[in-house]
């Protein structure tokens, strides 16, 4: 899965989805163990693993998304076509 970006603690990943059961643009979140898949439109969690995920970890996911969302959007696109996406900077 490829690291599209990682900041305080928080790695940021997409893979690709292309033929899969998932067709909603997302991304997926880890951190310290934490597990969570946040839709890029909504930038609401659809999927949070067992030990949930922290809120302020995830307010600035969202923050994240909200500055980056064309270029989550276009690397949504890279990926399904031809598997190549770009990195996309980390939050301040």
């Amino acid at each position: 899965m490829p690291t599209l970006s990682e900041f305080r603690g928080i790695k940021i990943i997409m893979r690709k989805e292309k033929g899969a059961r998932h067709h909603s643009p997302h991304i997926h979140a880890r951190y310290q163990g934490c597990k969570a898949s946040v839709d890029i439109a909504s930038r609401k969690p659809f999927a949070v693993g067992k030990r949930g995920f922290p809120e302020d970890q995830m307010n600035m996911i969202k923050s994240w998304i909200a500055i980056h969302e064309s270029e989550l959007y276009q690397d949504w696109e890279m990926l399904e076509n031809d598997g190549k996406y770009f990195k996309i900077p980390p939050l301040m």
